[in-house]
């Protein structure tokens, strides 16, 4: 493939991540929430438009800070937000957050996990919507709801089609143009293997006016349809070079699923600035190819893909989230786009168990051959093996590359509050694959300068471990996300599980000692079969809420007749909080701060968020305006802005009020309240 300027519309084809008091944090009782009514809350913040200057608090001592109990409560508010039955009916698994029209309230964009099919803009009776585009819109009492405007050009045909909109997969956004509104990269999946499904369509950028409305990218129009057929998975955006224009990140499926375990290349586009991008996958040092097994270097099949800070220097990692039990790929950035592998090295492919005795696969083929030295001690097996021989297959199954996990989404963000983001993976992992295929877990970040490095403390001693109500049972963790659900000061997680008997959403509220408990069914948010999340502050109240998916495969068939989307509004508004929408320079740094790193000190505790572009299965993303919860305390003592420019340019905000929407601008003397 040529590595020169695609019009990125894009016509991709993939050759070609406060100080607060102690004391302010205490667990709030399982049932103190139960008599809440069902409320949705007036939205307090008019658009972005008109700002004020933020006033300072006053004084020099730190912030004033009172005790509070931790907790929330979630209601099922779907049918409020025209989301439900009486309303919209949505239905799909892929959940994306951005506000696409710059009015400050989130709106968001949805994808059906389907084949690879175009959809009629007229349904027929009963026909299946497969791609929606809702926006965040005020009702005239006062709150807010989502409107269907999908036919605003986001999943417009190359070319133009007056029936239907392009095949599409997956979104992810960002200000590309750096002229203040938010961009989309279009992911297209094609399956490599079977051109008789192929619509034509393929991967684009598209450009945003400002209000919503989409354009595929002009350089576009003239870049002839790509014949190559690539299986994207995944997109993060990210500026991996530092120079002020985004790039994108892309990761692909298998190149032939079922007959090989060979993943398509996962390729980086270098932004040009105007919606244009060339294949810099080489150049950047992120090659890897196609019979490198026993050396870790051949093409994973990537089910998600993230770029965030690991070590601290104010370039992004970018990391691949492999399938198939292969070892999942970290590249460290040297600061200025090129990269370095640093997946086993740091600890990130995959963890250490690399015993296979308790596979029953494996057992299986020991009832064949007891003669041969694996096969001592190892016990018979738990399951019919009607072919013994072919249940396992020697110098492949108990390769070292086959000792990782099924990773779906890597989530990094700051647990601890010690300013390094550390790593979530999420996993498919079976009872019958032993403990040498990876669980879902967490790993702590313990990196230092030139070296990305982790260590993984366990689920059980952090309270992190699913549930395994049976013996045969099945560990379903498809997504993750992170986000003060309680504004309490410390990072919760939130784990999408599902396809599989007794799996639901993991609800893990952090407690004051760094480990987690599962608050779901107290907080009022076990959904059941999770398969499809997004975290954000949809009514702009100053808390976290949760778009929660549904899966019908395989055992949540029998929960859910169809992949129906519920809203879990937060009802932890009457904390302190803050929210912070960054905008870069649009010269140095990206004007929509993708990969900004921010610190929040209030009280005697230190909160970071980094702005994420994107990461994980199918094109998750959060909200990109940063959510910090205050706990008890008034205020911060200090924000300070890592801007994610070349020089790594900071900005310090002493003594800033909470419980506000604001604004912060690369090289403004103040904060800006959102108006």
């Amino acid at each position: 493939m040529s590595t020169g300027c695609i019009g990125l519309g894009m016509r991709l084809t993939l050759a070609c991540t406060i100080v607060l008091a102690t004391g302010c944090f205490s667990t709030a009782s399982q049932t103190q929430f139960e008599a809440l009514a069902p409320v949705s809350v007036k939205p307090p913040f008019p658009p972005l438009q008109n700002p004020d200057v933020v006033k300072r608090l006053p004084g020099e001592a730190p912030v004033a800070c009172t005790p509070r109990d931790g907790g929330t409560r979630f209601l099922d508010m779907t049918d409020a937000w025209n989301l439900g039955s009486t309303g919209l009916k949505l239905v799909g698994n892929r959940l994306t957050v951005a506000d696409l029209d710059a009015d400050g309230y989130p709106d968001l964009v949805v994808h059906a996990v389907t084949s690879n099919l175009r959809q009629p803009i007229e349904l027929p009776d009963g026909g299946k919507r497969l791609v929606w585009q809702l926006m965040n819109r005020p009702t005239p009492d006062g709150y807010r709801t989502f409107v269907d405007e999908t036919g605003n050009g986001l999943f417009e045909v190359f070319g133009g089609s007056p029936t239907h909109y392009r095949s599409a997969q997956l979104a992810v956004f960002g200000d590309v143009d750096n002229d203040g509104d938010l961009d989309a990269f279009s992911g297209t999946y094609t399956d490599p293997t079977k051109p008789g499904t192929d619509p034509g369509d393929r991967s684009e950028i598209l450009l945003n006016d400002g209000t919503g409305h989409f354009t595929i990218a002009q350089e576009s129009a003239t870049t002839p349809l790509p014949s190559e057929r690539m299986p994207t998975t995944s997109a993060a955006f990210t500026d991996a070079d530092r120079d002020g224009r985004l790039d994108v990140f892309v990761g692909n499926w298998y190149e032939s699923y079922g007959s090989s375990y060979l993943g398509v290349q996962a390729r980086l586009y270098r932004g040009q600035g105007g919606g244009q991008f060339s294949d810099v996958t080489q150049l950047s040092n992120l090659g890897t190819d196609d019979l490198g097994f026993e050396q870790f270097t051949q093409h994973r099949p990537a089910y998600g893909v993230t770029a965030c800070d690991v070590d601290d220097d104010g370039a992004p990692e970018l990391m691949v989230s492999a399938y198939g039990r292969q070892p999942n790929l970290l590249y460290r950035n040297d600061g200025a786009g090129r990269f370095v592998d640093q997946s086993v090295a740091s600890g990130f492919a995959s963890d250490s168990n690399a015993d296979s005795r308790d596979n029953e696969n494996f057992r299986c083929w020991c009832t064949a051959n007891r003669a041969d030295p694996k096969c001592a001690g190892v016990a018979n097996p738990s399951i019919g093996c009607p072919n013994p021989n072919q249940s396992w297959s020697v110098g492949t199954d108990d390769a070292a590359w086959r000792n990782g996990g099924n990773t779906f989404t890597t989530w990094c963000g700051d647990v601890d509050g010690d300013g390094k983001n550390e790593l979530y993976n999420a996993e498919i992992h079976h009872w019958w694959a032993g403990g040498s295929s990876d669980s879902s877990e967490l790993l702590k970040n313990v990196s230092t300068p030139g070296m990305a490095r982790f260590t993984r403390p366990g689920n059980g001693p952090l309270g992190l471990a699913f549930p395994h109500p049976t013996p045969d049972w099945n560990e379903g963790g498809l997504m993750a996300a992170g986000g003060d659900l309680d504004n309490d000061g410390r990072l919760d997680l939130v784990v999408a599980a599902s396809d599989y008997a007794d799996q639901f959403g993991l609800l893990f509220q952090q407690k004051a000692d760094g480990t987690f408990i599962d608050q779901g069914l107290a907080w009022g948010l076990r959904h059941e079969c999770m398969s499809g999340l997004a975290i954000a502050d949809f009514d702009r109240d100053g808390d976290l809420d949760v778009l929660a998916g549904a899966s019908t495969a395989r055992d949540c068939a029998r929960r859910w007749s169809k992949n129906e989307v519920r809203l879990y509004e937060n009802q932890a508004s009457d904390t302190n909080w803050m929210l912070l929408h960054l905008e870069g320079d649009g010269t140095t740094t990206n004007r929509s701060a993708i990969g900004a790193k921010v610190t929040v000190k209030a009280g005697g505790r230190t909160v970071t968020r980094e702005v994420s572009g994107g990461y994980g299965h199918f094109g998750m993303q959060n909200d990109l305006t940063v959510h910090v919860g205050l706990g008890g305390c008034e205020g911060a003592d200090e924000v300070t802005v890592r801007w994610p420019d070349a020089q790594g340019t900071t900005q310090q905000f002493t003594r800033v009020p909470g419980n506000q929407f604001m604004r912060l601008k690369q090289g403004a003397a103040e904060p800006f309240q959102v108006k």
